[in-house]
């Protein structure tokens, strides 16, 4: 019955990320029945399993995903590290269970409820002090941009924040394991929410839009190594006296740039390098840290030119057939071929570039 659920969990969020047809075929035969199971942590450290027949409502503790060896836990947490992003919510699928990164999810919905009802600056305000503190010590705030209000998971990069609760347990066969964080803002979270251009920086692009004083879009392009080059994006929308997370808006761009190579995930998630990809596609799916390929062989540096688009500056209302799209939200890895996306002509932005690593 376990593994019945799960499998209908990722088709259900399979089907929820998909759009377009997919172009290639995906292999989803690396879905597995669940590894866990839920289970209550009682203050006296008594680990009982969840039986949904009875009602445990009167037991004091937190309930936690039980996994039966180490060997379960650490293939769980590369299934879902191999996973796109719209998928990896779904893989735990238990109404009496919230991990780090659902709990996250709540309380972005929470602050968008807050925003919505405020009926004053001063009303915002006393709301959002009462939010903050109800999350203390579970998740974190943007310590680098006090005008950012959202909360972040922290360590949010580290997969295992999707397996854990939200005190950062997990048990592992008999014993409860509290998984180590820092409690800062994920380096993707950063990249987009949080960076300061540093004086002298050569390997970093950044740019920034504004549409009037309501929508923000920060970019960054980055040169980490010769084998890895990373687009970043994230949306943010302005409410009330600061900004918060968009997380629902469709990103494209367009990054020409040479000389180099580009990398794209396969029909079974291995990595595969080609020549070219005329655009990106992710949908639904506010904020991108994206790996798109490497320097060719001998080169120090890279120049080129990055456009974005969100649904808001793409011309939505014009649909156009595109070759050698990489689609991220097609099927399970995504999918790169032909797809129908908005007229992606004018209204970007970002910029032309020049970076260099020192070796």
């Amino acid at each position: 019955m376990k593994k019945l659920l799960f499998l209908t969990a990722i088709a259900l969020a399979a089907i929820s990320c998909q759009d377009e047809e997919n172009n290639l075929p995906i292999d989803n035969s690396s879905a597995q029945p669940q590894k866990f199971q839920v289970v209550q942590i009682t203050d006296q450290g008594e680990i009982i399993p969840t039986d949904n027949s009875k009602t445990r409502s009167s037991i004091q503790g937190e309930t936690a995903l039980q996994f039966a060896s180490e060997d379960d836990y650490q293939l769980s947490l590369k299934e879902i590290n191999d996973m796109q992003s719209c998928n990896r919510l779904a893989y735990v699928d238990a109404n009496d269970f919230i991990s780090l990164q659902e709990l996250a999810v709540k309380a972005d919905e929470e602050l968008e409820e807050i925003a919505n009802t405020a009926t004053s600056e001063s009303d915002f305000k006393t709301k959002y002090s009462q939010y903050v503190e109800k999350y203390k010590g579970l998740l974190v705030t943007n310590k680098y941009d006090n005008e950012d209000l959202s909360l972040y998971v922290p360590d949010g990069d580290n997969v295992s924040t999707y397996l854990v609760n939200s005190n950062r347990k997990v048990v592992i066969g008999n014993e409860v394991k509290k998984i180590s964080l820092s409690d800062d803002m994920s380096e993707s979270d950063k990249a987009v929410y949080a960076y300061t251009p540093l004086s002298g920086e050569t390997n970093s692009f950044n740019f920034q839009n504004f549409i009037g004083d309501k929508k923000k879009t920060t970019g960054r392009v980055d040169l980490f190594s010769s084998s890895e080059i990373k687009v970043h994006v994230g949306c943010q929308k302005k409410t009330w006296h600061g900004w918060k997370r968009d997380n629902h808006r469709d990103v494209y761009f367009q990054l020409s740039a040479s000389p180099m190579y580009f990398t794209l995930p396969n029909a079974a998630g291995d990595p595969y390098n080609l020549d070219f990809v005329r655009f990106h596609a992710f949908h639904n799916d506010g904020k991108i840290d994206w790996s798109v390929g490497g320097l060719k062989p001998g080169a120090t540096s890279l120049s080129g030119n990055i456009s974005v688009w969100t649904d808001i500056t793409a011309n939505t209302s014009e649909q156009v057939s595109y070759t050698n799209v990489f689609a991220r939200y097609v099927g399970k890895y995504g999918t790169y071929g032909t797809h129908t996306l908005p007229k992606l002509e004018g209204g970007s932005y970002g910029g032309d570039f020049t970076l260099a690593f020192i070796r």
